[in-house]
């Protein structure tokens, strides 16, 4: 990947629907080489989506939480299995440390929350412990941007 692609990928980050006359202007990369190496990128999964990104707040979902989670050694494929599956658990990440897994939730209320965690997540086969990080404020999130320099 070379500094055209970068730019390339870091103009769809900022607005995937671009069209590639517009991709041509900001990047001064010709229209047909943008096609080109859109495709290109792809095919080789440097792009795995188009998405969009909605705002929380103007959904109504009020509450955001990390959970760190302790599994059973034995169950912890099920515990990775099963996670993903959740439909308000958005991120699942096998981390290292006292903890083995990272999940990022939404919900509208705390009360909703606590159903989640007790209903949903609390029953998989497999999770020994968790701890609930409720976040107060979102000061960043963002889509990776890849170095220019």
């Amino acid at each position: 990947m070379d500094e055209n692609d970068k730019k390339i990928l870091n103009e769809l980050v900022e607005n995937s629907r671009m069209p590639v006359s517009k991709l041509s202007l900001k990047t001064g990369i010709p229209d047909s080489t943008i096609s080109n190496r859109i495709k290109k990128l792809e095919k080789n999964n440097v792009i795995e989506q188009y998405t969009t990104i909605v705002n929380p707040e103007a959904v109504g979902i009020k509450v955001t939480a990390m959970i760190i989670i302790q599994t059973e050694t034995e169950k912890h494929e099920n515990v990775e299995k099963e996670l993903p599956k959740l439909k308000k658990v958005s991120e699942v990440y096998s981390i290292s440390g006292e903890y083995d897994i990272l999940i990022k939730v939404w919900s509208h209320t705390l009360e909703e929350l606590n159903e989640i965690i007790n209903a949903e997540i609390r029953t998989i086969d497999g999770i020994e412990e968790l701890r609930e990080l409720i976040v107060m404020e979102r000061l960043k999130e963002e889509p990776l941007k890849l170095d220019l320099d």
